[in-house]
């Protein structure tokens, strides 16, 4: 059983009416904006539409899109799938860093050819974009630099509490 789609941010998935007049997108319609807030993150995965359990395995599967008929459509779902994945990192900026994305692409065939290859590939295309224009907005170096002070103060918090100091006795 795969999920149905529900498209966001008002992203139009047919094509201009100059490249494809009769082109119809077999998604479900618009909705305002899709909520992505959860209180656990497995919960939070599982909402995303191409997430879904599958029987005999322990966790979830992450990569189980739907079928396309065609190229054109291939193209819009993975479009569409890397908005659903863009909206619930945006509305849970506390779930991200977490391994989602890695997840993701654990779980992906890139050995199937033909229109699951173009669905991966706009997928990942679009996500490009996002990538692009966040990254505009923020000086990399000192971002990258600031990271990484924080993983290492972790990595010394951690180890003060692994090893209490110890009482002197009189």
């Amino acid at each position: 059983m795969v999920k149905p789609v529900r498209p966001v941010l008002g992203i139009a998935l047919s094509s201009s009416p100059t490249h494809a007049p009769n082109r119809v997108s077999p998604l479900a319609p618009l909705l305002p904006r899709s909520r992505y807030r959860f209180a656990g993150s497995e919960a939070k995965d599982l909402s995303l539409p191409f997430v879904r359990r599958i029987e005999g395995r322990t966790h979830p599967h992450y990569w189980q899109p739907a079928e396309a008929k065609d190229e054109f459509e291939a193209c819009a779902l993975g479009r569409q799938y890397a908005a659903h994945l863009a909206q619930m990192l945006k509305l849970n900026r506390q779930h991200s860093a977490r391994g989602l994305l890695f997840r993701i692409t654990s779980d992906m065939d890139f050995s199937d050819r033909g229109h699951h290859r173009s669905l991966c590939k706009c997928f990942f295309n679009y996500l490009e974009m996002l990538l692009n224009l966040g990254a505009q907005q923020v000086d990399l170096v000192r971002h990258v630099e600031a990271v990484q002070r924080f993983y290492l103060s972790l990595d010394e918090l951690y180890a003060v509490q692994r090893n209490p100091r110890r009482k002197k006795r009189n």
